[in-house]
């Protein structure tokens, strides 16, 4: 019998992580990715939906943006509060829808996670960040403010959809007890138990 196949049974208790052990060096890389995967992956698989994953981002853009937000409404506490709570409770509401559209399409597409460009990632949002205190502090020249929007805030769906989505589904399969790069192992073990069970059975009859 395939000792992978078998370690992949429903009947072998134990976490993703316990798994990972039964699975080469490319294809753990796979599964953990960057620095930023890694981080997520930490988390339990419940809380690390993309959804959850998409919300936490919209969430780091609104703690960035309520200084900036408090300058825009000159300091006046209730329009400042108001405004940030309003701006922050679409991001995070608008990222989790996004990063439930991303899981539900990785499911039917079930393709690979890709890593997206580390500039676009790391250097965006701070490139929209300062576009929006430009404008904001008329210290650039105009230009439509929806640009600076798009350049802060799609990094992060960008990320969830093509790396952590892909990684989430393989690694709920891994926690399941199937192999994410082999879909078929599990059914193969049932058939082998089956067959296993009817050889069992003959050779009650024949003793």
């Amino acid at each position: 019998m395939n000792v992978n196949a078998a370690y992949y049974s429903p009947r072998v208790m134990g976490t993703w992580r316990d798994r990972l052990e039964s699975l080469d060096d490319e294809q753990r890389e796979m599964l953990l990715g960057s620095s930023l995967s890694q981080r997520f992956a930490a988390w339990p698989l419940s809380i690390s939906h993309p959804a959850i994953v998409g919300a936490f981002y919209g969430l780091l853009l609104t703690i960035a943006l309520i200084l900036p937000y408090g300058m825009l409404n000159d300091w006046e506490i209730s329009l400042w509060s108001k405004n940030t709570a309003f701006m922050g409770l679409s991001m995070a509401l608008g990222m989790a829808i996004a990063g439930q559209i991303s899981a539900l399409m990785n499911r039917i597409v079930q393709r690979p996670p890709i890593a997206p460009p580390r500039v676009l990632l790391f250097s965006a949002p701070f490139v929209g960040f300062a576009a929006l205190i430009g404008l904001w502090m008329e210290i650039l020249p105009q230009f439509p403010e929806i640009i600076a929007w798009i350049i802060l805030i799609l990094p992060g769906p960008i990320y969830v959809h093509l790396s952590w989505a892909p990684r989430h589904r393989m690694l709920t399969m891994l926690e399941d007890g199937i192999n994410p790069f082999n879909i078929t192992s599990k059914i193969e073990v049932g058939e082998r138990e089956k067959e296993r069970e009817l050889e069992e059975a003959v050779d009650a009859l024949e003793d």
